[in-house]
């Protein structure tokens, strides 16, 4: 993923991989639009309402951690869905919005980090 050529030169197909990734993530967009538009059918704008929540997820998860996008696309669901019946839709957003804003001032680089080494 990060260097290619070490990939290669220990025998993973650099090539195949791209093709698997590309089909994967094309297959899973495609099911994901799919379960969309009958939710709430189609129309220009279908994908408006989930491109926040959505980032949210990926900045509570860490950048390149699938356990954790996973638990933080659990976590955020659960919160907005039992703010919502306490409240009205667009204000368990702003709250589940509120708190992100404070576990991220708490834990900013996410749920999960990739590990690295350090120069010192």
């Amino acid at each position: 993923m990060q260097n290619r050529e070490l990939a290669e030169t220990v025998g993973v197909s650099t090539r195949n991989v791209d093709r698997i990734t590309c089909f994967l993530g094309s297959g899973l967009a495609g099911v994901g639009g799919v379960a969309i538009a009958l939710i709430s059918g189609t129309n220009p704008t279908l994908g408006t309402a989930y491109i926040i929540p959505a980032f949210l997820v990926v900045v509570i998860g860490g950048v390149g951690q699938i356990k954790g996008t996973v638990l933080a696309a659990w976590a955020v669901g659960v919160v907005t869905a039992f703010l919502t019946d306490w409240t009205s839709g667009s204000m368990a957003q702003v709250i589940t919005f509120a708190i992100v804003v404070v576990f991220l001032t708490i834990r900013p680089q996410g749920l999960f980090t990739v590990r690295t080494r350090s120069l010192a």
